[in-house]
């Protein structure tokens, strides 16, 4: 019934929108690296359901509302009335990358329970992908754990991408140990090369990739920023330098990434030609601002790659 079972984190992203006498106004951007991959698979034709939690207010309807709009199946997030989304104030640099500044009190989509995963959604689905936030907390950290035992039970690949945050941990060695938990269960992996750094103690890439290979994992990506990204199979490994653009906002450019891989894989496109289009997809997505908002469209992202010669 679904392509990718989507589960964790929702934000709201307070992003720079224009300047009024030198400051900036900020808008906010509904996001959360799950959420974006799951409206970047659907805006790919994909069908994802995002599993979550968020508030009962403005700021949990425009989460909601966000997705539905881009085609997601909102079914597996519930609105709490005492709990709010975490909140996230994006800032820019003059080169369009982002840092974040995290209002992060035990939000919402760390109050998932085990009991909120349904088994049906990982047996009707492909693909589950997850990151690390959720096992920050207790309570989440058990329905993540939930999910991926039943994603294991029927079959079903997990994908995961990292997305370290320190500042949303109490301390880095328990963000770290909850990275290697995830990738060791992960058939698809998404780390940058310095997450790959920090998960394995290696500075060079081909070793980090082989320290924490294991016997599930299929494809393993490393991202490089602008300098595109490496993908490691179990056939070969493929380089893609990236795509010149004039960036505008990063933000969302990771999940777009992510999301482009994980519909390759879904539509058994070849290695090398997946690199590119994921790349291109990341390219296209630090075009625009806001999260959500700048994820590719299948027939743009096409047209993009074509643009820009073809394999």
């Amino acid at each position: 019934m679904w392509d990718v079972v989507c589960l964790g984190d929702l934000f709201i992203d307070l992003v720079p929108h224009s300047r009024v006498d030198g400051q900036w106004l900020y808008v906010p951007s509904p996001g959360g690296a799950p959420g974006n991959v799951a409206a970047g698979l659907a805006k790919l034709d994909h069908k994802t359901i995002m599993v979550s939690r968020v508030g009962a207010d403005a700021f949990g309807r425009l989460l909601i509302e966000a997705l539905l709009g881009y085609g997601v199946d909102v079914s597996g997030i519930i609105q709490s009335p005492t709990e709010h989304a975490g909140l996230s104030i994006v800032m820019l640099d003059g080169e369009g990358e982002r840092g974040f500044m995290f209002y992060h009190d035990r939000p919402a989509d760390q109050h998932i329970r085990a009991e909120d995963i349904r088994e049906e959604w990982l047996a009707q689905s492909k693909i589950l992908h997850v990151g690390i936030l959720p096992l920050a907390s207790p309570t989440s950290a058990a329905a993540q754990r939930r999910a991926m035992n039943l994603a294991d039970d029927n079959g079903i690949p997990i994908s995961c991408d990292v997305n370290f945050r320190p500042s949303l941990w109490q301390n880095d060695e328990d963000m770290l140990a909850a990275g290697r938990e995830v990738i060791s269960r992960s058939a698809i992996v998404k780390v940058s090369e310095e997450e790959l750094q920090s998960v394995t103690g290696k500075d060079n890439v081909d070793a980090g990739v082989q320290a924490l290979w294991h016997d599930r994992l299929e494809f393993c990506s490393v991202t490089r920023g602008a300098r595109g990204a490496v993908l490691y199979t179990l056939n070969g490994t493929y380089d893609c330098e990236g795509f010149k653009v004039e960036a505008t906002d990063t933000t969302g450019s990771g999940d777009a990434y992510t999301a482009a891989v994980l519909s390759g894989v879904l539509s058994g496109i070849e290695p090398e030609r997946l690199l590119r289009v994921a790349c291109a997809a990341g390219g296209l997505a630090a075009t625009r601002k806001g999260a959500m908002k700048s994820l590719p469209m299948k027939a743009e992202l096409a047209a993009f790659v074509e643009s820009a010669g073809s394999m």
